[in-house]
């Protein structure tokens, strides 16, 4: 089936699809899904050629999950994902190599690379702040 078919048949209606009242495009939570945006350019299912940024279990790292074309009719073994525990800069760097030498969906770029970005900065470790000590004066004031 193309995936213009596909997203004919489950744009209005599917199981991730977050819906809301007075939101004008809905969210969708579906795997692959670089922006959670309800639109055939980001849409997971239906297209041949996907990426997909995630969280590494244990806190560290990325995990990339792409489609490739050798199992189009078994989804179960389409998916492909590789983990990327590397620091920052070699991660997005990895992302950025991947899309080029693959030609792989140029159009997705930039929102896998926030995405990513995103991931590893909430994976950083947040530094300790000390709480500032009052003064005996202001403690005897009260």
């Amino acid at each position: 089936m193309s995936s213009d078919l596909c997203w004919q048949v489950i744009r209005n209606n599917h199981a991730n699809l977050l819906k809301k009242r007075n939101v004008s495009k809905p969210f969708s939570k579906e795997a692959n899904n670089l922006k959670n945006v309800n639109s055939p350019r980001y849409n997971g299912l239906c297209r041949r050629k996907v990426i997909g940024i995630e969280p590494a279990s244990g806190g560290k790292g990325i995990i990339i999950s792409h489609k490739t074309a050798k199992y189009q009719n078994k989804p179960a073994k389409n998916l492909v994902k590789t983990t990327v525990k590397a620091g920052p800069r070699r991660a997005l760097n990895s992302i950025r190599r991947f899309i080029r030498h693959n030609s792989y969906r140029k159009d997705l770029k930039m929102a896998a690379l926030r995405r990513a970005s995103a991931i590893l900065r909430s994976q950083r470790a947040q530094p300790f702040k000390k709480s500032r000590r009052r003064t005996y004066k202001a403690v005897k004031k009260e």
